[in-house]
């Protein structure tokens, strides 16, 4: 998977919201709740790497690719701007040669917005407290995406023992 990658190319509002929820849920527990600084600063590299995805089309957006950016470009407007790098140190499990680097780092550009049936089986993962999080996710961005994009399409989310996700307090 992805999360950078959009059917139409456009990142809204929602899909940065998404791609910033998804890396929270990464780089904090479910015990340990983000400060507004931390916030602040995943937001503001968010929106500048879709920024420099923008300006270099050539470069395709990835969790590697923003990983990439953050240890270098970000890191330097860190600097100028005297923000404390502690405020933005992503646990890099998820980048190149860690230990979940394959889940979403696809280079394939998997259109799931057109797929008209889905199946997520969560089963072999349903007490992981790191990929279930962030399976959720994925599996409500893709619902969101084809609620808000494709007008005059019945759907229909059936979420089997979703109150796994729910009892935990980032994921309810």
């Amino acid at each position: 998977f992805n999360p950078f990658y959009t059917a139409d190319g456009l990142f809204d509002i929602e899909k940065r919201e998404s791609v910033k929820t998804l890396i929270l849920t990464l780089w904090k527990r479910d015990d340990e709740p983000p400060s507004r600084s931390e916030e602040v600063a995943l937001s503001n590299a968010v929106n500048l790497y879709l920024e420099h995805i923008g300006r270099h089309p050539e470069h395709k957006p990835s969790f590697n690719g923003f990983y990439r950016f953050v240890g270098r470009d970000y890191r330097r407007l860190l600097r100028q701007k005297n923000v404390r790098e502690k405020d933005f140190d992503i646990d890099n499990s998820f980048y190149e040669g860690g230990e979940y680097d394959y889940l979403l780092n696809s280079d394939k550009e998997l259109d799931l917005l057109h797929k008209r049936f889905i199946v997520f089986e969560l089963d072999n993962i349903k007490d992981h407290k790191i990929l279930l999080p962030i399976v959720t996710i994925i599996i409500m961005e893709t619902y969101i995406g084809k609620m808000r994009r494709l007008k005059g399409v019945r759907k229909v989310i059936l979420i089997e023992e979703c109150w796994k996700a729910l009892t935990s307090a980032n994921m309810s």
